[in-house]
């Protein structure tokens, strides 16, 4: 079935994914938190692919993936967004994880950088962390390698 893509007529597959469980590229070995194949920095992976879940998630490191993707195409540096955010704490986690226990995440707080001095109830850090996410957000759109976030669709949600 998957030869019947075009492109895919002659590929091998190596590895299955599961259902729910999209383990097709086992991120942390392959992947940096650009979204790039750290051996072959022109080719780039996202969404479920990558071992992301959810449609969120998917959609974000697509969209981070392609604007990387024309950022290289354009001579333009490449990056990922801050750890503090949730699409960047996500690119983190696909590039960084134990590849020897790698499991598909969702965008989680427990994947976010921890902040320095933590409230104690759930909902003020969750808070605390979601304002923190959106100033390193609107601080990196703003530098050089952040700008082609300027005119998409993000708006403050990666």
């Amino acid at each position: 079935m998957l030869r019947l893509i075009p492109g895919l007529e002659a590929a091998e597959f190596v590895r299955f994914g599961m259902v729910h469980r999209n383990t097709y590229v086992n991120g942390p070995t392959v992947l940096a938190d650009t979204w790039q194949v750290r051996a072959r920095p022109t080719l780039f992976f996202a969404g479920q692919m990558s071992g992301v879940e959810g449609y969120v998630e998917s959609a974000a490191s697509g969209l981070l993936a392609g604007l990387n993707a024309a950022a290289m195409a354009g001579g333009d540096r490449v990056s990922s967004a801050p750890r503090t955010t949730a699409i960047g704490a996500l690119a983190y986690y696909v590039s960084h994880a134990n590849p020897a226990h790698y499991e598909p995440s969702n965008i989680t707080f427990g994947i976010m950088q921890p902040l320095d001095k933590a409230p104690k109830s759930k909902k003020a850090r969750n808070e605390a962390l979601s304002a923190r996410a959106l100033a390193d957000l609107e601080t990196w759109r703003a530098r050089p390698e952040g700008r082609a976030l300027q005119t998409s669709a993000v708006d403050g949600t990666a």
